[in-house]
């Protein structure tokens, strides 16, 4: 089931993302930008879709 992570749980999809990756998703997750997280599981999250405030899109 697909879950929205509170802002104070978006800590926990740090190790979800790119190193290297986008650094709008970065952002959203250190809570600098608006934005709205989805994942598969609100407590250890495996995967995971990033709603980017500023609608620039999605990312997975």
């Amino acid at each position: 089931m697909i879950s929205e992570l509170n802002m104070n749980d978006f800590y926990k999809c740090n190790g979800l993302v790119n190193e290297k990756g986008q650094l709008e998703v970065k952002a959203v997750i250190a809570g600098v930008n608006p934005g709205r997280i989805f994942v598969d599981n609100i407590y250890s999250p495996n995967s995971g879709l990033i709603w980017l405030g500023n609608n620039d899109g999605f990312f997975l």
